[in-house]
């Protein structure tokens, strides 16, 4: 469709389809409905497709890593990098923005016509609202006085309805965190590994789990007080989180114990990680800015699904059993099992 053109009628779509004070109602209950941010996003794109009709709607949320799409855009990682474009553009101007062309304007993104709108909650902009067009228009579509017709029932409730989801989202992460070290904890470790076999029932990509124990820990808190041993805690987090990727999830499940996800991996690979790991914790001096000097050893067990018929119980078992094998052969070493098979990987002793 031509945006240019098409736009003027948006307001006036969504207006007749909230004319009632009932589908006003059904509407603002609709928004608040969804608990996630990614379960909001299907909802408002598939209600925003039957006002306008576009080849893609996408809402684009502030992230770890920057700008990215809520939930999976439409058509797939082409259209997801343009919208964030999009939005990029909105935010740096702080108003609703509008190309007749992305490609010409951003010089990126499709030949084809586009519109941007901030998303506000009740103090910040919680996210973007972007449509792409299949073609280009032949001039900027008034991006601005329809967002001003939209604002009062439909893009600001939109606004608040993300901000709630964000708010919950935030709360859940909290919940998810480790207070002493600020890495993952044990419950959450469970939701990270189900939802990675998910993704290996999808993808075939195999995944591992890397189980770490510090050895003889005992002595640090004797030795040094259960402050100090604390604080030693903390800087191992520091250490795992510099020792893996971004896409991995690093987790304290306990005392001294602490695991990494590690998505797409296979046993070879994890076995290296884990061997950086061992091998960066043997380098390091802990508590060295406190006037004390800690050193420390692991042991390590590695766990590898290659297919998914095994649960998150079980290859968390795996990996712990592994941990423990190399615990009771002298310490300071790796074993690494590949569910269905096991096989020892270099163990040493302290």
């Amino acid at each position: 469709m031509n945006l240019a053109l098409g736009l003027p009628r948006f307001p006036r779509a969504a207006r007749r389809s909230l004319a009632s004070r009932e589908a006003m109602h059904a509407w603002l209950l609709d928004l608040q409905r969804p608990a996630t941010g990614p379960a909001l996003a299907r909802f408002i794109v598939a209600r925003l497709s039957e006002w306008l009709p576009l080849a893609s709607w996408t809402i684009v949320v502030p992230g770890p890593r920057g700008l990215e799409p809520l939930g999976r855009a439409p058509r797939g990682r082409r259209i997801g990098q343009a919208a964030v474009a999009a939005a990029g553009a909105a935010l740096r101007a702080q108003a609703p923005w509008s190309a007749g062309s992305m490609r010409a304007v951003l010089g990126a993104g499709p030949d084809a016509a586009a519109v941007a709108w901030p998303l506000r909650g009740r103090k910040d902009v919680a996210g973007v609202l972007v449509g792409i067009d299949e073609a280009p228009a032949p001039r900027p579509p008034d991006v601005a006085g329809a967002g001003e017709a939209l604002w009062p029932d439909v893009l600001e409730p939109i606004g608040l309805a993300l901000e709630r989801v964000q708010h919950l989202d935030r709360l859940r992460q909290l919940a998810a965190i480790d207070d002493l070290t600020g890495l993952f904890n044990a419950r959450h470790l469970q939701h990270t590994v189900e939802r990675e076999l998910s993704r290996l029932a999808r993808t075939g990509r195999p995944l591992s789990l890397v189980f770490l124990d510090l050895d003889a820990f005992k002595r640090v808190n004797d030795r040094h007080g259960h402050l100090l041993g604390s604080l030693t805690l903390v800087e191992v987090g520091h250490l795992l989180r510099a020792c893996v990727r971004l896409t991995d999830t690093p987790v304290r499940y306990g005392g001294d114990e602490f695991v990494v996800v590690l998505p797409g991996t296979s046993r070879r690979d994890a076995s290296r990680v884990a061997r950086r790991i061992q091998e960066r914790v043997a380098a390091e001096t802990f508590l060295s800015g406190r006037g004390v000097q800690v050193r420390l050893t692991v042991s390590v067990g590695v766990a590898t699904v290659t297919r998914p018929t095994y649960a998150a119980a079980d290859l968390i078992r795996t990996a712990d059993e592994a941990m423990y094998w190399v615990k009771r052969h002298g310490r300071n070493g790796i074993r690494a099992v590949l569910l269905g098979r096991a096989a020892q990987k270099g163990s040493t002793t302290e």
